[in-house]
């Protein structure tokens, strides 16, 4: 039972969900239906309802006999067929004039006729209420007339039965009265002609008797008990039509939203990366410019994530890879800051950049303070002035060279989204651990998942994720701040926007990380 419930609430947690990261798609979906609506009431009017109420009488020989009852002689699908039949809309549609066709009529009309009660609602919908109106009186007066005629059809042709029986009858007496009088009293034929005639007046008393009753019968098919000029008329107001929009466009914005979810795999927020990769996340910066360093509430944001880092690193790990999802004119700010961060706690670390550009070089030796470059055959070392227990390496091949590690010293592996496949899986299988730096609204999850599948494979230990926003700019230092918590004077700085059409339309933000 428990498992039930369980999996009840995991699935009422995906819708909700959904419906909290398409929250857009729902509110436009709901404007929509309610701009819809609105010009749908504006060009097209919702028709206006009239109604008559029409009280049918019973037609019977003896209206009176409290054994009938009406549920026995009405029924209600009969009188519906007869009020919406062409006969009495053709009547109807005569009595309203002004070219309105019999169709038109029956597309506009609906009863309401209840089994077993004489009571008939006739509801008539038209553009004006005058229209409505005499709509529904007029289909009214041609359905009684249509039942009165019917009824005194009927009538008429049983009424010409009984008169042609009454005649033949009369005949027949007239024929045993001259029997009777040519007859010798006694005898047969007397006697025959004596009894033809009274079967033949007691058949003619009963006929004549049905005739009297007959013509007594009342085929007045009913009566207008509330004429629909009378009555009031029902029109859908604008906040009724307003709302059924609304309502209809939020039904219809949460199919869509749930059709266009299953496409988009961007991660927003923090909430999305943590379901994304079952991870924590180190630090969800909130600042939209990159510097080397950070200002200092960005940099006390990574220290919190150096120290999360630290307390997840498995035993004996020294080797972190840096995916890092952020265009390449943000200079791998993220990773070069939290290196900076944990040499300047006294902690010895290498930042490893594996095919830096010129334009990187140049500006990390301004913002790190970088000495004059060690050459070695794989690559340059530098030495920070920022903080003395920064060693920066550029190697010069696509996977990066590690130095034999000491004890306590820490390497920071940056793999760019530029990198090749090869390049990123030579750094993940040197690796230990592995940090993701993902960005709102655009690194997909798709793309994160194959990074930690392939981790996996390799038992790396992924760590978390440090998720920055998706509109920062670039603000490179030429002077040198302080690290640490000491104050940093802010030089001349040159901003540049990094966010472009060609970021948002790349399909794969991420190295790949699966052939």
């Amino acid at each position: 039972m428990s498992q039930q419930s369980d999996a009840a609430t995991v699935g009422l947690g995906y819708y909700w969900f959904v419906l909290r990261r398409q929250w857009l798609v729902v509110l436009a979906g709901v404007v929509l239906g309610g701009l819809a609506a609105l010009v749908l009431f504006a060009a097209y009017p919702p028709p206006v309802k009239a109604t008559a109420v029409v009280n049918l009488r019973i037609i019977s020989t003896d209206p009176f006999d409290t054994s009938k009852q009406a549920s026995n002689l009405l029924d209600g699908t009969t009188e519906t067929q007869i009020a919406t039949s062409y006969t009495v809309a053709l009547a109807a549609a005569k009595k309203m004039g002004s070219g309105v066709t019999p169709d038109e009529v029956r597309r506009n009309l609906e009863v309401d006729s209840t089994s077993g009660a004489s009571i008939v609602h006739i509801n008539y919908a038209a553009p004006t209420s005058e229209q409505a109106r005499v709509g529904a009186d007029a289909v009214a007066q041609s359905y009684l007339a249509y039942r009165t005629s019917r009824a005194q059809s009927k009538l008429d042709t049983i009424l010409q039965g009984v008169e042609a029986r009454r005649t033949t009858l009369g005949t027949q007496l007239t024929d045993a009265n001259s029997r009777i009088s040519g007859a010798e009293a006694g005898t047969l034929a007397a006697n025959q002609a004596t009894s033809d005639r009274d079967l033949v007046t007691i058949e003619l008393n009963a006929l004549l008797g049905q005739k009297g009753a007959l013509e007594q019968v009342d085929t007045e098919g009913g009566e207008v008990i509330s004429e629909a000029a009378r009555n009031e008329v029902v029109a859908p107001s604008l906040v009724q039509w307003l709302l059924i929009g609304l309502l209809a466009g939020g039904v219809v914005g949460v199919v869509i939203a749930f059709l266009v979810n299953r496409f988009d795999h961007r991660m927003r927020n923090a909430n999305e990366v943590r379901r994304a990769t079952d991870a924590p996340v180190l630090a969800d910066v909130n600042s939209v410019v990159a510097s080397i360093p950070q200002d200092e509430a960005t940099l006390e944001q990574l220290r919190t994530a150096r120290e999360r880092i630290f307390a997840d690193l498995p035993h004996d790990a020294q080797v972190i890879a840096f995916v890092d999802d952020t265009p390449a004119e943000l200079f791998f700010d993220i990773p070069v800051n939290l290196a900076l961060v944990t040499a300047a706690s006294g902690v010895p670390s290498t930042l490893i950049l594996p095919n830096a550009s010129p334009g990187l070089k140049r500006m990390l030796r301004t913002s790190l303070d970088l000495t004059d470059p060690i050459v070695k055959d794989d690559g340059e070392i530098h030495q920070s002035g920022l903080a003395r227990q920064l060693t920066v390496s550029f190697p010069s091949g696509g996977a990066p060279a590690l130095a034999p590690r000491r004890a306590g010293e820490l390497h920071f592996v940056v793999i760019g989204r530029s990198a090749s496949q090869s390049s990123a899986l030579a750094a993940l299988r040197l690796s230990d651990a592995l940090v993701l730096i993902a960005v709102k609204h655009r690194t997909r999850a798709d793309d994160a998942e194959q990074i930690l599948d392939e981790a996996s494979r390799l038992a790396i230990t992924f760590l978390g994720t440090v998720l920055v926003p998706h509109d920062r700019i670039v603000r490179t230092q030429v002077e040198d701040p302080a690290v640490d918590g000491r104050a940093a004077p802010m030089a001349d700085s040159v901003d540049v926007d990094t966010h472009t059409d060609a970021d948002a339309d790349s399909d794969s933000l991420l190295p790949a990380a699966k052939p």
